[in-house]
């Protein structure tokens, strides 16, 4: 195994989950171990490709098609009446977009790796003189790309040569962890863009968001260290990596020009990625201990994304489980793993076992004050292990 970013040699991985099966970023069971190695020259992480990667990303991965406006939500915020606003994760990602790059009237605008364009619709609205592009690798976006852009400013797998060199920015949300070659892909940005334009972007964090540690169809999880070897030897200079303005996740933007300044130092990331490894491994142990001392009773669990998805698929006694509940309405109505996703406010009377499937870094502010809990029998299991 060779790392991603710089091709060192990685040797044994550093984590191996227990069981058989892995789970992927659409909570998706797939058979064999989840592996991450960790690179102590660039400070990479890293698990392995999917060994039907093409396959899968042309027409497995199937993210939030239901609908149009299917997101994922990022926060929520109060509103001039003293309620409460979902914000979802595009919404986020627009506004910092534009408070971080500027572009001039009209720029020529690439969205590498754009999925369904829930970008590139945001950005049209607030931005309709920008001459917006999109290139994945799937033709089952078509649709939703159809009711955006005419077909010449839209590309699957091969951008045409009249592209190369012709953009002055190019944006990537959340595409680069999935690519088991990333040093080719941003050359190919590289090469697409105009000298001195820009290339943006997100990524997953691991370390602030744990789940990305675990997920199968990431095989990349970049740190601050290896992301800026990743565009500096891909010749991008004036690098800026923000890692706090979006949760768990690592916002860069780069300019095709110069020569990149010292990244960060690498040997930081091994005992960040151990800790992740401890978090992971002992994880189960925490489970099963709750699902002990909870007994023989109805149980749901908060969330229905990865965290969620990984407390179902440990569960000793699944035909315990009633429900999932979310308060994202995109998610309402779905099933998961055989199991209705409800409301929160739809927690059956009977439960009085409640497994929080969040981020442990948000998980009891978003349980905070929530009258249908208080109301409710149910004892909440955080995944950190502390106290409710």
């Amino acid at each position: 195994m060779l790392c991603n970013v710089c091709q060192a040699p990685l040797g044994a991985p550093l984590y191996e989950s227990r069981g058989k099966l892995s789970l992927t970023s659409l909570c998706e069971l797939r058979p064999g171990r989840t592996r991450v190695w960790c690179c102590d020259r660039c400070g990479h992480l890293q698990g392995e490709p999917l060994p039907d990667t093409a396959q899968y990303y042309a027409s497995d991965y199937r993210i939030l098609l239901d609908h149009d406006d299917e997101d994922q939500i990022y926060d929520t915020e109060r509103t001039a009446d003293g309620g409460e606003r979902i914000v979802y994760r595009t919404q986020h990602q627009l506004r910092l977009l534009l408070e971080r790059l500027p572009l001039p009237e009209g720029a020529r605008l690439l969205d590498y790796g754009c999925a369904k364009a829930a970008m590139p619709r945001l950005l049209a609205a607030e931005r309709p003189d920008l001459q917006l592009h999109l290139f994945d690798v799937s033709e089952m976006y078509r649709s939703h790309w159809d009711r955006l852009l005419p077909r010449e400013r839209q590309a699957v797998n091969e951008a045409p040569a009249g592209w190369h060199g012709s953009f002055d920015a190019v944006i990537s949300f959340f595409a680069l962890e999935h690519i088991p070659a990333p040093i080719a892909s941003v050359a190919h940005v590289a090469a697409l863009l105009k000298a001195g334009g820009s290339f943006y972007g997100v990524v997953p964090c691991t370390v602030g968001n744990p789940a990305d540690f675990i997920v199968a169809d990431h095989v990349n999880h970049f740190t601050t260290a290896s992301l800026h070897r990743l565009l500096a030897d891909a010749g991008f200079g004036a690098i800026c990596i923000e890692p706090d303005v979006h949760r768990g996740a690592l916002v860069f933007r780069a300019v095709k020009a110069g020569v990149a300044a010292l990244g960060p130092e690498p040997s930081v990331v091994r005992p960040q990625a151990q800790a992740l490894a401890r978090f992971w491994s002992e994880l189960s142990d925490r489970i099963a201990a709750a699902e002990h001392a909870a007994g023989d009773v109805p149980v749901a669990i908060y969330g229905s994304g990865v965290y969620g998805a990984h407390i179902a698929a440990s569960l000793a006694h699944p035909e315990r489980l009633r429900c999932f509940l979310d308060r994202n309405p995109f998610q309402q109505g779905k099933a998961l793993f055989e199991r209705p996703v409800l409301a929160p406010e739809q927690l059956p009377d009977d439960v009085t076992q409640l497994y929080v499937g969040l981020n442990p870094s948000i998980a009891r502010q978003a349980l905070s004050d929530q009258p249908w809990l208080a109301r409710s029998r149910a004892r909440p299991f955080f995944l950190d292990g502390g106290a409710p």
